[in-house]
């Protein structure tokens, strides 16, 4: 049976972050894959404006670059309608039938978990493994059924990448070089 890992975000852009966490998901929990799944429209984030589909997309084909362990899905870019986790794993559960499925947070989400369209569908459709920041403790109704993902401590995020942009910063090592690239030829978040 294999192990495969759903990483899923808006990845506005994808940063190193997301790649650390997405290789020390596959280590730790000896995935087999990790597919990352650009959500469409954020049910908890409606209100913020999310980049284009198709920049996101060039964006995660360019951060995984060869890694024969990573994938992308559109499962969710191509359905209408908001992003919902529990539809996501749904379609997985259908696609992957004899998959072992875990679906990778942030540690931040678990008490969040709760508040998700049908959390309890969730859990019985895949493990949970969340990766705890440094400063980021477990708690909520469904803590006791999340796994923890040891990783090292990465304090990036992509909301402090878009500012940085806008001030005219430098993002040199949050994002993959190929991505900082992209981001200029393209003149995204200015």
């Amino acid at each position: 049976m294999s192990r495969i890992g759903i990483l899923g975000g808006t990845f506005d852009p994808p940063h190193n972050g997301h790649l650390v966490l997405a290789q020390s998901a596959l280590e730790y929990l000896k995935l087999d894959k990790v597919i990352f799944v650009p959500t469409a429209i954020h049910p908890h984030k409606k209100r913020l404006k999310i980049t284009d589909s198709k920049f996101r997309l060039d964006m995660l084909k360019l951060a995984i670059g060869n890694n024969a362990k990573f994938e992308i899905s559109d499962i969710e870019i191509n359905r209408t309608g908001l992003s919902f986790t529990c539809d996501t794993l749904s379609e997985f559960r259908k696609l992957l039938s004899d998959a072992d499925l875990f679906l990778i947070i942030g540690g931040d989400n678990i008490s969040d978990i709760e508040t998700w369209k049908n959390p309890d569908e969730i859990f019985a459709m895949a493990r949970v493994a969340a990766a705890m920041r440094p400063q980021s403790r477990a708690s909520g109704k469904y803590k006791d059924r999340v796994l923890t993902i040891d990783m090292p401590p990465i304090d990036i995020s992509s909301t402090v990448i878009r500012k940085n942009i806008k001030r005219g910063r430098s993002i040199t090592g949050l994002v993959p070089e190929s991505i900082e690239n992209y981001i200029k030829e393209n003149g995204l978040y200015l």
